[in-house]
């Protein structure tokens, strides 16, 4: 094999890989916002609430099914007092869990006004 077939080769092989890496990328694709998203101040509202029953239920000496039981039972006065259901929360969850920086904007609120209810000792 003389040089100048090697390197014909050798660019063949070389465009062969790049057709490769650049027909295998992901297109971007745009992201569908779900219609009935909860608004972020809504979600922080909802959260902070199932959060603090979440906690009062697990410091009681509640059997687990009965803790189940009682936490649907509150979480959907939850999902009542904020005129949302419950296929509406979950959807909006997984939507704001994709996009980490809303997610974790969300959850520092949460956090914060949690423990701003406890010093007050406004926990409900």
């Amino acid at each position: 094999m003389n040089k100048s077939t090697a390197l014909n080769d050798f660019k063949i092989i070389i465009l062969a890989c790049l057709l490769v890496l650049f027909s295998c990328q992901s297109e971007k694709t745009t992201e569908i916002i779900p219609q009935d998203l909860i608004s972020e101040k809504k979600m922080i509202d909802v959260l902070i609430d199932i959060h603090l029953t979440e906690s009062a239920l697990s410091l009681k000496n509640f059997n687990r099914d009965s803790s189940l039981t009682l936490y649907a039972y509150y979480k959907r006065d939850i999902y009542k007092k904020y005129q949302i259901t419950e296929e509406q929360f979950k959807t909006s969850y997984d939507y704001y869990a994709k996009h980490s920086a809303i997610f974790d904007h969300i959850y520092e609120v949460v956090i914060d006004s949690i423990d701003v209810k406890e010093a007050r000792g406004k926990l409900e």
